[in-house]
């Protein structure tokens, strides 16, 4: 059973604009996991999970309340293949669909059984607040404690971004010769403060 994870508290950062970029490659299913959470606490959070249903979602909660949902009618239950997952956070767009994008080997995901997005420049979700945990691999409360809903499979090039909205093509790319979808080893981005790339090479 998978148990581990990497956490990390942050300081200072922005609350608009974040990008989530990641190389899956699933192992256990049918249980809710978690490949990226950054809390203040559980009634205050920013998670990307896939649920038990196999879907792969973007929840955001604010005091209690659900301001950002977003699931994928989509289930990936393949074992066998790597995916490639981007969330591009932009609240500062008019249009409430550019807001939080979804990419899946370089395709927008279009399909949504929910989808909830924050309002305009809304300025409250916690992407990268001062004093915040951010963590891969399972969720991670704000007593300090983890524990469940651990990812069961494999990561590598996993990259975060604080202040800037990236799309798919910023990390990956279609090899011409195979037409199979790739990540760029060496992506132009710009982290920011709380920004990290994690390519998990070992």
């Amino acid at each position: 059973m998978a148990s581990t994870y990497i956490t990390k508290t942050i300081s200072d950062g922005g609350n608009t604009k974040s990008t989530f970029s990641a190389w899956v490659k699933r192992s256990g299913l049918g249980t809710t996991q978690y490949l990226f959470h950054t809390s203040e606490n559980t009634n205050n959070d920013v998670k990307i999970i896939f649920n038990s249903a196999n879907n792969f979602r973007v929840i955001g909660v604010v005091s209690g309340s659900t301001v950002m949902n977003l699931s994928t009618n989509r289930k990936f239950k393949d074992n066998s293949a790597w995916y490639h997952f981007v969330v591009s956070i932009d609240l500062t767009q008019s249009t409430e669909a550019d807001r939080v994008k979804i990419y899946v080997n370089g395709s927008q995901e279009t399909s949504f059984s929910t989808a909830t997005y924050p309002s305009q420049n809304y300025s409250s979700l916690r992407l990268n607040n001062n004093g915040d945990r951010r963590t891969i691999g399972t969720i991670y409360d704000g007593g300090g404690s983890a524990g469940s809903g651990y990812f069961d499979g494999l990561l590598a090039h996993v990259h975060w971004t604080d202040g800037y909205a990236y799309a798919a093509s910023t990390f990956g790319s279609t090899d011409s010769t195979s037409g199979i979808w790739k990540p760029n080893t060496a992506p132009s981005v710009t982290y920011g403060t709380n920004g990290f790339f994690l390519k998990f090479e070992n």
